[in-house]
């Protein structure tokens, strides 16, 4: 995978202009509006790969539900190039609110793409991209340019060039499932799997810097015809040699790895004589510090962005809710108060919002709520909806959900609990996990 992305080499140029018209600019942060509607137009002379090319940048843009793209059998005027300039009154005919004149060109293995992004409404051009990379790379390049539309229009960062990893089950002889670590596009494209399934491997998490990524993995053994768990150890996957590190075997089970924001520490939770509590593991130092204590369960860490804070859940009031202390394990502060119980909590690459797992008698729910405990709400539900993941910009939650009928797929939905739709994967899936952008 990483032989491939260095062989996309990108050259970006964004000409942005001081004024954008504020009448046609997106607040995703909406419950519900209507789409923007936008005209494609993709001039090329490789008329297969144009085809392909506009479907991926159409089905990204619609993916978020904030664009509606309008047909080129509706196109009054076919531009051939990005120095052509558009007759907006034609495209005001159509009702196109935007106009996105994109052109592609191949020399030899290399595709060049330009694009110029049009406000149709006050008739002026708000952003330029130009891109250049390997033809067989075409794809992360029709991302690329939906990036820049969608950012150029909501105002927020793209995110359709990443990556999500996740854990594949099959289903294999005599009921029991292999666990296999596995990557693809945030849009379910080339997919690829990165473990065998020997061992089972759970909550794989991108380090700041995308270039590696932590997980858990044990094996198992069967006492009495029940499955029981040997003692877990981390490791640590380097996405460009592919191979595998092991960080560290502890005495007890180790649970759920993520990364500091400075990417030198791992946090996790280490389970000895039915309690769990919080440490945190020096990549460098190889120094293990602890930084809860007492016979509760404490387990799901996560630092906020800017490093200074951690939220995880407890069981310390007697009920498994949300909390958050200070880097250091000081100041403990309970964050929800509800009957129901909460697992899972991952704070916001903005800072603004915490995502959990919520589950009670009413049944599983994905929710956020804000770091001082305001706002919480429940942005989707389902039998055994569980793990969110952020998107880069801190405004799409990814999720695994197993229905009735035992099939473990992934989900996203939006901050405002609207556009709930399935991701689609080879086989069942659990434990997404978002990467930072542009890794």
């Amino acid at each position: 995978m990483m032989r491939f992305v260095k062989k996309i080499v990108f050259v970006f140029c964004f000409v942005f202009v001081s004024h954008v018209n504020a009448s046609t600019v997106v607040n995703v942060n909406k419950g519900v509006m209507k789409p923007i509607k936008i005209a494609l137009n993709l001039f090329s002379q490789n008329n297969s790969l144009r085809e392909d090319f506009l479907k991926v940048v159409n089905n990204d843009l619609q993916s978020t539900f904030l664009f509606k793209s309008i047909p080129e059998s509706a196109f009054m005027q076919i531009l051939r190039g990005t120095n052509q300039k558009p007759t907006f009154s034609l495209w005001k005919v159509i009702n196109a609110q935007y106009l996105a004149n994109i052109e592609m060109k191949i020399e030899g293995s290399i595709l060049h793409v330009s694009a110029v992004l049009y406000d149709v409404l006050s008739e002026s051009p708000v952003g330029t991209l130009s891109a250049s990379g390997d033809v067989k790379g075409w794809r992360k390049l029709a991302h690329v340019v939906a990036n820049n539309i969608y950012e150029r229009v909501t105002g927020e960062i793209g995110y359709f060039d990443t990556k999500i990893l996740y854990v594949a089950l099959q289903q294999q002889n005599h009921g029991k499932k292999t666990y296999r670590l596995a990557m693809m596009d945030q849009d379910g494209h080339d997919h690829k799997f990165l473990t065998d399934g020997s061992t089972i491997v759970l909550t794989p998490r991108f380090s700041p810097n995308g270039k590696e990524f932590s997980f858990f993995s044990y094996r198992e053994r069967i006492v009495n015809g029940r499955r029981v768990p040997l003692s877990a150890s981390v490791y640590r996957y380097d996405l460009s040699a592919r191979k595998t590190e092991l960080l560290a075997h502890f005495n007890g089970m180790t649970y759920a790895p993520r990364y500091s924001p400075t990417g030198n520490l791992l946090i996790f939770s280490l389970s000895n004589r039915g309690s769990s509590s919080i440490y945190t593991f020096d990549l460098i130092t190889r120094r293990l510090t602890r930084l809860t204590k007492g016979k509760c369960i404490d387990t799901s860490p996560c630092y906020s962005p800017d490093g200074k804070y951690i939220v995880f859940n407890s069981d310390r009031g007697g009920t498994q809710q949300i909390y958050i202390m200070d880097a250091d394990g000081s100041n403990v502060r309970r964050l929800s108060f509800s009957n129901a119980r909460y697992a899972t909590p991952v704070w916001s690459p903005r800072g603004d919002w915490i995502a959990f797992t919520k589950f009670g008698r009413d049944g599983f729910y994905i929710g956020v709520i804000h770091p001082d405990g305001t706002g919480e709400r429940m942005l989707a539900s389902g039998y055994l909806v569980e793990g969110p993941t952020w998107s880069p910009n801190g405004r799409v939650i990814m999720f695994s959900n197993q229905d009735y009928g035992r099939r473990e797929k992934i989900f996203s939905v939006d901050i405002t609990g609207y556009n709930k739709r399935e991701v689609s994967t080879p086989h069942n899936a659990i434990d997404p996990e978002w990467s930072a952008k542009n890794k």
